[in-house]
């Protein structure tokens, strides 16, 4: 442990509690008793805005964003400890040193306690909101035995006319009871988000559902406004596996609380429902029969102009394109088999007549190296012909987050042991890319095309990029950049030290390797004796 977090932890010797949060909230390390019991090492990974009943969440998520701005004020909230809560105080200081780290410390108040007896009642205000949602529906699959997975519905509650908009204090008043009403059925399985004065999107059982409706017209007439509850109900398909149901429920609610304004959001959802369980079924059905296309793209040598290897790039249909289907991969726990079809793939190509010299690059999701079983079916797939893996890199994609980046930094150190090199996928797109820098042993870095196209303007992109290749340059490193479509471009990385180039000026992905990208050859086509 640093010194700096050594001090910390002296300095907040009394707290229960002490984490570390990363940019996107997500507990980094974790010092303590945690409010369920068990090891803090379990919590890493989590989000801290979740160890919150679900109540408190949006109120977390807020307050870390006020303290990287120097405003983070002490919060009193109940944490989860099992089936039960306990009241906290919850610290959190920005060190800049650390940043964009955030150092928190947890105070327990009291006791364990029911849970459905809260401290205090919070109202609408200290709802969650859609994201929240999404992070409850993950906490259902913990917490629901498996026959009320089965009973899942989703349902959304439209007040029209409530809220800030009505005479005076009152539709304040209004969405303070809602809120309480719809904060203390959470405690009874539910799950309810609050996604604007008038709408609310709540996760349960069906039954449960039905009967909060009923409580929220008792709340209107408690408080004598006559507006009826508009509640559109949408259940999960019948006879569909629970678990793929859940995970078809999180991805379809992602992209449904997008667009809040849907004039029958039930009947919608339900149908988005449907067809995101029937893709995928699909899905699952391409993946396990490997009913999928490879196309590669070209990555040149900037300073000779020769094709140095390729990206394989899957392709479930000639027109469509891939994000959704990867997406959906990872979501519906399929993307390790995905993966591991890619690499069958390209290792296939490899071997294929007239692939002796080819090198490829397959991209492989962070969630593929959460166990070892990725890593051993790589070598037992090359295992009679090692010469192969000398030609094959995996590129590590930040698509899915890495919760033990010691394990994984073990299993990739077994790769590049026996001769497969490692990748930093899309570098600077997301908030983890210097954590994996730092904690990786890794080979090439490839520059996210973000920071690559606005290299013909005038910004921060061309000292970002010196600075990278520079600290690559002293951990031997090489770096690639994407999205490279002009000439222009590819003579300022090359001014940059930038070793090597992928994009349209070179060639569009297609369903054979092209070794030959223009008049730009400079050595015989298919020349990759090695990776320097």
């Amino acid at each position: 442990m640093s010194l700096t977090r050594s001090l910390l932890g002296l300095a907040f010797a009394s707290a229960d509690l002490l984490v570390e949060v990363d940019a996107d909230g997500r507990i980094s390390l974790a010092l303590g008793a945690p409010p369920g019991g068990g090891a803090p090492e379990a919590l890493k990974g989590s989000s801290l805005a979740t160890l919150f009943v679900p109540a408190e969440e949006s109120r977390i998520r807020k307050a870390l964003v006020l303290t990287r701005t120097g405003r983070g004020q002490p919060l009193k909230g109940d944490v989860r400890c099992g089936d039960r809560v306990r009241a906290a105080t919850l610290r959190l200081f920005a060190l800049p040193e650390l940043a964009p780290a955030i150092s928190c410390a947890i105070s327990y108040d009291g006791p364990p306690r029911p849970f459905d007896a809260p401290a205090s009642a919070a109202g609408c205000a200290a709802m969650t909101d859609g994201a929240g949602l999404l992070d409850q529906a993950r906490g259902l699959l913990q917490r629901l035995s498996p026959e009320e997975r089965s009973q899942l519905s989703v349902a959304f509650v439209d007040l029209p006319g409530a809220g800030p908009a009505m005479t005076g204090d009152k539709g304040e008043a209004l969405l303070d009871a809602v809120g309480r009403l719809l904060n203390s059925a959470t405690s009874g399985g539910l799950s309810a988000a609050r996604l604007d004065d008038e709408r609310y999107a709540l996760i349960g059982r069906t039954e449960a559902l039905a009967t909060l409706t009923d409580d929220l017209r008792g709340v209107m007439a408690d408080h004598n406004v006559y507006i009826q509850p508009r509640t559109t109900t949408a259940p999960t398909p019948p006879n569909a596996d629970p678990l793929a149901t859940l995970r078809a429920l999180r991805l379809t609610l992602d992209e449904f609380l997008k667009d809040t304004g849907r004039a029958d959001p039930g009947m919608t959802f339900s149908a988005s429902l449907m067809r995101t369980v029937k893709e995928g079924d699909r899905l699952r059905a391409l993946i396990r029969e490997r009913a999928f296309d490879l196309h590669y793209q070209p990555i040149v040598d900037l300073g000779t102009g020769a094709v140095h290897h390729f990206e394989a790039l899957t392709r479930f249909s000639e027109d469509a394109s891939p994000a959704r289907a990867i997406r959906m991969a990872e979501e519906l726990a399929l993307v390790t088999d995905l993966d591991l079809g890619v690499v069958e793939k390209a290792v296939r190509k490899m071997r294929s007549s007239g692939g002796g010299l080819l090198r490829i690059a397959v991209n492989t999701s962070a969630a593929s190296l959460e166990t070892d079983a990725y890593v051993q079916a790589v070598l037992s797939m090359t295992a009679d012909q090692p010469d192969l893996r000398r030609r094959l890199m995996i590129e590590v994609t930040e698509t899915a987050a890495l919760n033990d980046m010691a394990a994984a930094e073990r299993r990739l150190k077994t790769l590049r042991t026996a001769g497969v090199q490692i990748c930093i996928d899309d570098f600077g797109a997301g908030s983890a890319s210097f954590d994996y820098l730092r904690s990786l042993s890794v080979d090439v870095v490839k520059i996210d095309g973000v920071f690559v196209r606005g290299l013909g303007e005038e910004g921060r992109e061309r000292t970002l990029i010196r600075h990278l290749v520079e600290l690559c340059g002293d951990l031997n490193i090489a770096t690639i950049a994407e999205m490279v479509e002009t000439e222009d471009v590819a003579e300022a990385l090359r001014a940059l030290g930038v070793k090597y180039a992928q994009g349209y000026l070179y060639g569009r992905p297609e369903k054979e390797p092209r070794t030959r990208v223009g008049q730009s050859v400079r050595r015989r086509a298919g020349a990759t004796e090695d990776w320097s």
